[in-house]
Protein backbone atom coordinates (compact mmCIF):
# COMPACT_ATOMS: atom_id res chain seq x y z
CA UNK A 1 0.00 0.00 0.00
CA UNK A 2 1.57 3.11 -0.81
CA UNK A 3 -0.45 5.62 0.86
CA UNK A 4 -2.05 6.32 4.72
CA UNK A 5 -4.51 3.82 5.11
CA UNK A 6 -6.02 6.04 7.50
CA UNK A 7 -6.14 9.30 4.98
CA UNK A 8 -7.53 7.20 2.36
CA UNK A 9 -10.52 5.84 4.46
CA UNK A 10 -10.72 9.05 5.98
CA UNK A 11 -11.73 10.80 2.58
CA UNK A 12 -13.96 7.68 1.86
CA UNK A 13 -15.75 8.53 4.95
CA UNK A 14 -16.51 12.23 4.24
CA UNK A 15 -17.33 11.20 0.46
CA UNK A 16 -19.73 8.64 1.58
CA UNK A 17 -21.25 9.34 4.98
CA UNK A 18 -20.37 13.31 5.28
CA UNK A 19 -22.84 14.18 8.05
CA UNK A 20 -22.13 10.89 9.71
CA UNK A 21 -19.97 11.38 13.46
CA UNK A 22 -17.01 11.14 13.45
CA UNK A 23 -16.21 12.67 17.15
CA UNK A 24 -18.51 13.55 20.15
CA UNK A 25 -16.59 15.46 23.01
CA UNK A 26 -18.82 13.95 25.76
CA UNK A 27 -18.13 17.46 28.52
CA UNK A 28 -19.71 19.27 26.10
CA UNK A 29 -21.69 17.60 23.56
CA UNK A 30 -19.39 18.97 20.46
CA UNK A 31 -20.25 17.19 17.21
CA UNK A 32 -17.27 16.84 14.80
CA UNK A 33 -19.11 15.31 11.30
CA UNK A 34 -16.50 13.36 8.95
CA UNK A 35 -17.01 16.33 6.11
CA UNK A 36 -16.04 18.74 9.21
CA UNK A 37 -13.33 16.23 10.48
CA UNK A 38 -11.64 15.65 6.93
CA UNK A 39 -12.10 19.71 5.73
CA UNK A 40 -10.35 21.10 8.72
CA UNK A 41 -7.74 18.30 9.02
CA UNK A 42 -6.72 19.18 5.10
CA UNK A 43 -7.12 22.91 5.81
CA UNK A 44 -4.41 23.11 8.27
CA UNK A 45 -2.30 20.11 6.51
CA UNK A 46 -1.92 22.78 3.45
CA UNK A 47 -1.06 25.30 5.70
CA UNK A 48 1.86 23.62 7.33
CA UNK A 49 3.16 22.31 4.04
CA UNK A 50 3.29 26.31 2.75
CA UNK A 51 4.96 26.97 6.22
CA UNK A 52 7.23 23.71 6.48
CA UNK A 53 8.98 21.12 4.15
CA UNK A 54 7.88 17.40 4.06
CA UNK A 55 9.02 15.68 6.28
CA UNK A 56 9.47 18.23 9.38
CA UNK A 57 8.17 17.09 12.90
CA UNK A 58 5.32 18.55 14.55
CA UNK A 59 4.86 18.13 17.99
CA UNK A 60 1.18 18.63 19.49
CA UNK A 61 0.30 19.14 22.55
CA UNK A 62 -3.31 18.59 23.98
CA UNK A 63 -5.63 16.21 25.47
CA UNK A 64 -9.00 14.30 23.97
CA UNK A 65 -10.82 16.81 21.91
CA UNK A 66 -11.72 16.90 18.04
CA UNK A 67 -9.61 19.42 17.26
CA UNK A 68 -6.56 17.33 18.85
CA UNK A 69 -7.41 14.45 16.09
CA UNK A 70 -7.58 16.98 13.26
CA UNK A 71 -4.16 18.56 14.18
CA UNK A 72 -3.18 14.72 14.42
CA UNK A 73 -4.00 14.16 10.91
CA UNK A 74 -3.12 17.23 9.32
CA UNK A 75 0.44 16.88 10.24
CA UNK A 76 0.23 13.04 8.69
CA UNK A 77 -1.97 14.49 5.14
CA UNK A 78 1.11 17.16 5.11
CA UNK A 79 3.86 14.20 4.88
CA UNK A 80 5.37 15.06 8.06
CA UNK A 81 6.05 13.42 11.37
CA UNK A 82 3.27 13.94 14.31
CA UNK A 83 4.79 13.56 17.78
CA UNK A 84 1.69 13.83 19.86
CA UNK A 85 2.35 14.60 23.49
CA UNK A 86 0.69 15.27 26.76
CA UNK A 87 2.14 18.46 27.83
CA UNK A 88 4.09 19.67 31.23
CA UNK A 89 7.75 20.44 31.89
CA UNK A 90 9.05 17.68 29.48
CA UNK A 91 7.50 19.17 26.44
CA UNK A 92 10.47 21.44 24.99
CA UNK A 93 13.22 18.85 25.94
CA UNK A 94 11.59 16.23 23.79
CA UNK A 95 10.64 18.72 21.12
CA UNK A 96 14.56 19.80 20.80
CA UNK A 97 15.95 16.22 21.15
CA UNK A 98 13.32 15.06 18.27
CA UNK A 99 14.18 18.28 16.02
CA UNK A 100 10.46 19.92 16.25
CA UNK A 101 9.87 22.77 13.97
CA UNK A 102 6.92 24.13 15.45
CA UNK A 103 4.82 23.23 18.15
CA UNK A 104 0.78 23.27 18.11
CA UNK A 105 -1.12 23.58 21.71
CA UNK A 106 -4.52 22.99 22.46
CA UNK A 107 -5.49 26.73 21.35
CA UNK A 108 -5.03 25.72 18.37
CA UNK A 109 -7.77 27.25 15.41
CA UNK A 110 -9.22 24.66 13.02
CA UNK A 111 -11.73 26.27 11.10
CA UNK A 112 -10.90 26.38 7.80
CA UNK A 113 -11.60 24.21 4.45
CA UNK A 114 -9.27 23.26 2.42
CA UNK A 115 -9.00 21.46 -1.28
CA UNK A 116 -7.52 17.57 -1.49
CA UNK A 117 -3.99 17.86 -2.77
CA UNK A 118 -0.58 16.95 -2.14
CA UNK A 119 -1.33 13.39 -0.21
CA UNK A 120 0.33 10.82 -2.62
CA UNK A 121 3.24 13.03 -3.07
CA UNK A 122 4.53 13.51 1.24
CA UNK A 123 2.88 10.72 2.24
CA UNK A 124 5.56 8.58 2.53
CA UNK A 125 7.39 10.99 4.05
CA UNK A 126 4.49 10.95 7.03
CA UNK A 127 5.57 9.17 10.54
CA UNK A 128 4.69 9.04 14.12
CA UNK A 129 6.91 10.02 17.01
CA UNK A 130 5.88 8.77 20.71
CA UNK A 131 7.82 8.72 23.85
CA UNK A 132 8.52 5.36 25.56
CA UNK A 133 9.86 5.27 29.12
CA UNK A 134 12.70 2.73 27.84
CA UNK A 135 15.24 1.62 30.26
CA UNK A 136 17.56 4.37 30.65
CA UNK A 137 16.50 7.54 32.88
CA UNK A 138 14.99 9.57 30.33
CA UNK A 139 12.39 8.88 28.13
CA UNK A 140 13.22 7.75 24.69
CA UNK A 141 11.71 8.99 20.98
CA UNK A 142 10.06 6.13 18.69
CA UNK A 143 10.03 6.29 15.75
CA UNK A 144 6.80 4.95 13.71
CA UNK A 145 7.03 4.66 9.80
CA UNK A 146 3.32 5.29 7.41
CA UNK A 147 3.72 1.54 6.85
CA UNK A 148 3.83 0.37 10.71
CA UNK A 149 0.51 2.70 10.71
CA UNK A 150 -1.17 1.03 8.12
CA UNK A 151 0.08 -2.61 9.86
CA UNK A 152 -1.57 -1.75 12.82
CA UNK A 153 -4.93 -0.53 12.07
CA UNK A 154 -5.30 -3.21 9.78
CA UNK A 155 -4.23 -5.35 12.67
CA UNK A 156 -6.70 -3.96 15.16
CA UNK A 157 -9.25 -3.82 12.37
CA UNK A 158 -9.12 -7.52 11.90
CA UNK A 159 -9.01 -8.89 15.16
CA UNK A 160 -10.77 -6.49 17.41
CA UNK A 161 -13.75 -5.79 14.54
CA UNK A 162 -14.26 -1.68 14.59
CA UNK A 163 -17.02 -1.06 12.03
CA UNK A 164 -19.29 1.97 10.45
CA UNK A 165 -21.83 0.99 13.15
CA UNK A 166 -19.68 1.16 16.58
CA UNK A 167 -19.22 4.14 18.59
CA UNK A 168 -16.26 4.16 20.76
CA UNK A 169 -15.78 5.23 24.19
CA UNK A 170 -12.16 6.79 24.35
CA UNK A 171 -11.03 7.81 28.00
CA UNK A 172 -7.30 6.90 27.38
CA UNK A 173 -5.42 9.94 26.18
CA UNK A 174 -4.68 10.40 22.21
CA UNK A 175 -0.86 11.49 23.00
CA UNK A 176 -0.42 7.41 24.11
CA UNK A 177 0.23 4.08 21.85
CA UNK A 178 -2.90 2.66 23.73
CA UNK A 179 -5.19 6.11 23.58
CA UNK A 180 -3.88 7.11 19.84
CA UNK A 181 -4.55 3.55 18.40
CA UNK A 182 -7.56 2.82 19.79
CA UNK A 183 -9.38 6.61 20.19
CA UNK A 184 -7.82 7.27 16.36
CA UNK A 185 -6.50 5.23 14.21
CA UNK A 186 -8.44 2.03 14.03
CA UNK A 187 -11.95 4.29 14.81
CA UNK A 188 -11.11 6.27 12.07
CA UNK A 189 -9.87 4.37 9.72
CA UNK A 190 -12.80 1.77 10.23
CA UNK A 191 -15.58 5.03 9.97
CA UNK A 192 -16.89 3.98 13.70
CA UNK A 193 -17.92 6.98 15.88
CA UNK A 194 -15.72 8.20 18.72
CA UNK A 195 -16.75 9.39 21.92
CA UNK A 196 -13.92 11.48 23.69
CA UNK A 197 -13.48 12.37 27.61
CA UNK A 198 -10.85 14.40 28.83
CA UNK A 199 -9.98 12.74 31.49
CA UNK A 200 -11.79 9.63 33.30
CA UNK A 201 -14.69 10.46 34.99
CA UNK A 202 -16.68 7.80 36.70
CA UNK A 203 -20.07 9.41 36.12
CA UNK A 204 -19.41 10.66 32.75
CA UNK A 205 -18.09 7.43 32.02
CA UNK A 206 -21.03 5.68 33.19
CA UNK A 207 -23.54 7.46 31.10
CA UNK A 208 -21.75 6.99 28.13
CA UNK A 209 -21.84 3.34 28.61
CA UNK A 210 -25.76 3.67 28.92
CA UNK A 211 -26.25 5.72 25.95
CA UNK A 212 -24.58 3.40 23.28
CA UNK A 213 -21.25 2.82 23.10
CA UNK A 214 -20.14 -0.70 21.40
CA UNK A 215 -16.72 -0.83 22.07
CA UNK A 216 -14.54 0.37 25.50
CA UNK A 217 -11.06 0.54 25.57
CA UNK A 218 -9.50 1.16 29.37
CA UNK A 219 -7.04 0.39 31.83
CA UNK A 220 -7.46 -1.69 34.80
CA UNK A 221 -8.59 1.52 37.26
CA UNK A 222 -11.40 2.07 34.74
CA UNK A 223 -12.29 -1.47 34.40
CA UNK A 224 -12.52 -1.52 38.46
CA UNK A 225 -14.40 1.93 38.58
CA UNK A 226 -17.33 0.80 36.14
CA UNK A 227 -17.57 -2.72 37.59
CA UNK A 228 -19.28 -0.89 41.11
CA UNK A 229 -22.58 -0.14 38.62
CA UNK A 230 -24.70 -2.76 39.68
CA UNK A 231 -27.63 -4.11 37.48
CA UNK A 232 -26.48 -1.95 34.18
CA UNK A 233 -26.68 -4.89 31.75
CA UNK A 234 -29.61 -4.37 30.21
CA UNK A 235 -28.78 -0.69 29.99
CA UNK A 236 -25.71 -0.93 27.86
CA UNK A 237 -25.11 -1.90 24.26
CA UNK A 238 -21.45 -2.85 24.84
CA UNK A 239 -20.04 -5.70 23.30
CA UNK A 240 -16.07 -5.09 23.21
CA UNK A 241 -14.82 -3.96 26.28
CA UNK A 242 -11.19 -4.51 26.98
CA UNK A 243 -8.21 -3.31 28.96
CA UNK A 244 -4.30 -2.67 28.59
CA UNK A 245 -1.46 -0.90 30.13
CA UNK A 246 -1.68 -3.35 33.21
CA UNK A 247 -2.42 -6.84 34.49
CA UNK A 248 -5.91 -6.96 35.10
CA UNK A 249 -6.85 -8.81 38.22
CA UNK A 250 -9.27 -11.67 37.27
CA UNK A 251 -11.43 -11.05 40.19
CA UNK A 252 -12.20 -7.12 39.27
CA UNK A 253 -12.81 -9.13 34.97
CA UNK A 254 -15.42 -11.08 36.92
CA UNK A 255 -17.41 -8.38 38.95
CA UNK A 256 -17.60 -6.28 36.00
CA UNK A 257 -19.28 -9.27 33.69
CA UNK A 258 -22.10 -9.69 36.79
CA UNK A 259 -22.25 -6.03 36.90
CA UNK A 260 -22.70 -4.94 33.21
CA UNK A 261 -23.12 -8.43 31.45
CA UNK A 262 -20.06 -8.10 29.36
CA UNK A 263 -17.04 -10.24 29.42
CA UNK A 264 -13.64 -8.20 29.40
CA UNK A 265 -10.77 -8.89 26.96
CA UNK A 266 -7.08 -7.79 26.88
CA UNK A 267 -4.94 -5.99 24.55
CA UNK A 268 -1.51 -6.45 24.68
CA UNK A 269 1.63 -4.42 23.19
CA UNK A 270 3.61 -1.27 23.50
CA UNK A 271 4.55 2.19 21.90
CA UNK A 272 7.83 0.30 20.03
CA UNK A 273 5.15 -2.26 18.63
CA UNK A 274 1.77 -1.11 18.74
CA UNK A 275 -0.57 -3.70 19.94
CA UNK A 276 0.22 -6.95 19.05
CA UNK A 277 -2.26 -9.13 21.04
CA UNK A 278 -5.68 -9.39 21.74
CA UNK A 279 -7.58 -11.74 24.03
CA UNK A 280 -11.18 -11.84 22.73
CA UNK A 281 -14.20 -12.69 24.87
CA UNK A 282 -16.12 -14.12 21.77
CA UNK A 283 -13.48 -16.81 20.58
CA UNK A 284 -14.42 -20.63 22.19
CA UNK A 285 -10.47 -20.58 23.47
CA UNK A 286 -10.88 -17.31 25.44
CA UNK A 287 -8.79 -17.04 28.69
CA UNK A 288 -9.63 -14.40 30.83
CA UNK A 289 -6.02 -14.68 32.41
CA UNK A 290 -4.15 -14.12 28.92
CA UNK A 291 -3.60 -11.12 26.94
CA UNK A 292 -4.81 -13.15 24.25
CA UNK A 293 -3.24 -14.66 20.54
CA UNK A 294 -1.67 -12.60 18.22
CA UNK A 295 -3.13 -10.73 15.76
CA UNK A 296 -2.73 -10.99 12.23
CA UNK A 297 1.38 -10.50 10.84
CA UNK A 298 2.68 -10.42 14.35
CA UNK A 299 5.00 -12.87 15.48
CA UNK A 300 6.10 -13.91 19.22
CA UNK A 301 9.50 -15.64 20.38
CA UNK A 302 10.27 -16.45 23.97
CA UNK A 303 13.74 -15.44 24.53
CA UNK A 304 14.68 -16.64 28.23
CA UNK A 305 10.62 -16.38 28.46
CA UNK A 306 11.07 -12.75 27.75
CA UNK A 307 8.49 -11.76 25.28
CA UNK A 308 9.58 -10.89 21.79
CA UNK A 309 7.13 -9.38 19.52
CA UNK A 310 8.36 -8.90 15.52
CA UNK A 311 5.36 -7.59 13.42
CA UNK A 312 5.15 -4.99 10.44
CA UNK A 313 3.82 -2.11 13.00
CA UNK A 314 6.80 -2.01 14.45
CA UNK A 315 9.19 1.20 15.12
CA UNK A 316 12.08 2.16 12.82
CA UNK A 317 14.22 2.62 15.88
CA UNK A 318 15.02 5.34 18.29
CA UNK A 319 15.18 8.92 17.36
CA UNK A 320 18.59 9.70 18.88
CA UNK A 321 20.10 5.74 19.30
CA UNK A 322 22.19 4.17 16.65
CA UNK A 323 21.56 1.12 18.15
CA UNK A 324 19.52 -1.48 17.40
CA UNK A 325 16.81 -2.86 20.22
CA UNK A 326 15.81 -5.53 18.36
CA UNK A 327 17.21 -9.21 18.52
CA UNK A 328 17.24 -11.05 14.92
CA UNK A 329 14.46 -8.60 13.86
CA UNK A 330 12.33 -9.45 17.24
CA UNK A 331 11.63 -6.68 19.65
CA UNK A 332 12.33 -7.77 23.43
CA UNK A 333 9.71 -5.92 25.38
CA UNK A 334 11.05 -6.64 28.68
CA UNK A 335 7.79 -8.69 30.01
CA UNK A 336 7.98 -12.73 30.90
CA UNK A 337 5.87 -14.84 29.42
CA UNK A 338 4.43 -18.27 28.28
CA UNK A 339 1.72 -19.80 25.98
CA UNK A 340 -1.22 -21.87 27.28
CA UNK A 341 -2.43 -24.81 25.14
CA UNK A 342 -4.58 -22.83 22.82
CA UNK A 343 -1.65 -20.45 21.93
CA UNK A 344 -3.01 -17.14 24.23
CA UNK A 345 0.03 -15.36 26.07
CA UNK A 346 0.14 -15.26 29.61
CA UNK A 347 2.24 -12.37 30.78
CA UNK A 348 4.17 -13.40 34.18
CA UNK A 349 6.06 -10.79 35.31
CA UNK A 350 8.26 -8.05 34.09
CA UNK A 351 11.98 -7.61 33.67
CA UNK A 352 12.03 -4.02 33.11
CA UNK A 353 11.84 -1.09 36.00
CA UNK A 354 8.60 0.64 34.69
CA UNK A 355 5.97 1.18 37.03
CA UNK A 356 2.20 1.38 35.77
CA UNK A 357 0.42 4.34 37.88
CA UNK A 358 -3.03 4.25 35.92
CA UNK A 359 -2.00 2.95 32.80
CA UNK A 360 0.95 5.30 32.24
CA UNK A 361 4.35 4.09 32.49
CA UNK A 362 6.51 5.27 34.57
CA UNK A 363 10.34 4.97 34.59
CA UNK A 364 11.80 5.43 37.94
CA UNK A 365 15.16 6.12 37.05
CA UNK A 366 13.48 9.61 35.40
CA UNK A 367 12.20 10.22 38.64
CA UNK A 368 15.35 9.30 40.58
CA UNK A 369 17.37 11.72 38.28
CA UNK A 370 15.35 14.58 39.01
CA UNK A 371 15.24 14.03 42.85
CA UNK A 372 19.05 13.81 42.83
CA UNK A 373 19.11 16.95 41.62
CA UNK A 374 17.98 18.42 45.16
CA UNK A 375 20.57 20.22 47.00
CA UNK A 376 19.50 18.43 50.27
CA UNK A 377 19.34 15.07 48.59
CA UNK A 378 22.23 12.41 48.79
CA UNK A 379 20.76 9.39 47.57
CA UNK A 380 17.08 8.12 46.56
CA UNK A 381 14.75 5.66 45.31
CA UNK A 382 11.30 5.43 43.68
CA UNK A 383 8.98 2.09 43.90
CA UNK A 384 5.72 1.46 43.61
CA UNK A 385 3.08 1.44 46.39
CA UNK A 386 -0.14 -0.70 45.54
CA UNK A 387 -3.35 1.41 47.24
CA UNK A 388 -5.47 -1.12 45.56
CA UNK A 389 -6.13 -3.97 43.29
CA UNK A 390 -5.85 -1.93 40.15
CA UNK A 391 -4.07 1.33 41.67
CA UNK A 392 -0.23 1.83 42.18
CA UNK A 393 1.11 4.84 42.89
CA UNK A 394 5.24 6.21 43.70
CA UNK A 395 6.73 6.52 46.65
CA UNK A 396 10.70 8.15 47.20
CA UNK A 397 13.01 6.81 49.65
CA UNK A 398 15.50 9.64 50.09
CA UNK A 399 18.98 9.51 52.10
CA UNK A 400 19.59 13.12 52.91
CA UNK A 401 22.89 14.92 51.77
CA UNK A 402 25.66 13.88 54.28
CA UNK A 403 26.07 16.36 56.89
CA UNK A 404 22.73 18.45 55.99
CA UNK A 405 19.48 18.65 56.76
CA UNK A 406 16.84 16.09 55.88
CA UNK A 407 14.73 17.77 53.25
CA UNK A 408 11.20 18.62 53.65
CA UNK A 409 8.54 16.41 51.93
CA UNK A 410 6.81 19.42 50.82
CA UNK A 411 10.17 20.63 49.41
CA UNK A 412 10.96 17.80 47.74
CA UNK A 413 7.10 17.87 45.54
CA UNK A 414 7.18 21.33 44.64
CA UNK A 415 10.57 20.33 43.24
CA UNK A 416 9.81 17.77 41.28
CA UNK A 417 6.26 19.25 40.31
CA UNK A 418 8.36 21.59 38.41
CA UNK A 419 10.15 19.05 36.40
CA UNK A 420 8.08 16.37 35.74
CA UNK A 421 4.26 15.59 34.68
CA UNK A 422 1.77 15.42 37.75
CA UNK A 423 1.56 11.12 37.28
CA UNK A 424 5.11 10.85 37.98
CA UNK A 425 5.14 12.47 41.00
CA UNK A 426 5.73 10.54 44.40
CA UNK A 427 2.80 10.27 46.70
CA UNK A 428 5.00 9.38 49.69
CA UNK A 429 8.47 10.71 50.47
CA UNK A 430 9.98 8.74 53.19
CA UNK A 431 13.73 9.49 54.86
CA UNK A 432 15.86 6.59 55.47
CA UNK A 433 19.53 6.47 56.65
CA UNK A 434 20.89 4.72 54.12
CA UNK A 435 19.56 2.26 51.03
CA UNK A 436 20.63 -1.50 50.65
CA UNK A 437 22.97 -1.39 48.01
CA UNK A 438 25.12 -4.60 46.26
CA UNK A 439 29.12 -4.04 46.38
CA UNK A 440 29.42 -1.60 43.22
CA UNK A 441 26.95 0.18 45.33
CA UNK A 442 23.84 -0.22 42.78
CA UNK A 443 20.72 -0.06 44.88
CA UNK A 444 18.96 -3.56 45.40
CA UNK A 445 15.70 -2.45 44.26
CA UNK A 446 13.86 -5.55 45.22
CA UNK A 447 15.29 -5.20 49.25
CA UNK A 448 13.33 -1.88 49.09
CA UNK A 449 10.55 -3.06 48.07
CA UNK A 450 10.19 -5.74 50.95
Amino acid sequence: MNGLLLIERLRKHARIVPNGVAYRQAETGEVWTWKQLDDRSQWLANSLRRQLPAGSVIALIGSNQPKFAAAFLAALRAGMAAFPMAGGPEVKELARRAGAAMILGPRISIEGEGAMSGESQTSSTAALLLTSSGTTGRPKIVRRSAASLNAVIEAMCGSIGFGPADRVLAMAPLHHSYGLEHGLLAPVAAGSAVTLCESFDLATAMREVQSGATILPAVPIMIEALSGCENCGAMTKLRKVYSAGGPLPLAIAEKFTRQLGVRVGQVYGATEIGSVTFSDPDSPDFNPRSVGRMMTGVELRLIDDQVAIRAASMFDGYLDERESPTIDGFFPTGDLGELDAAGNLLITGRIKLLIDVGGKKVNPLEVEEVLSRHPQVGACVVVPMPVAATVTRLKALVVPRRGGEAPRPEDLRAFARRRLSPYKLPRIFEMRDSLPTSATGKVLREMVKE
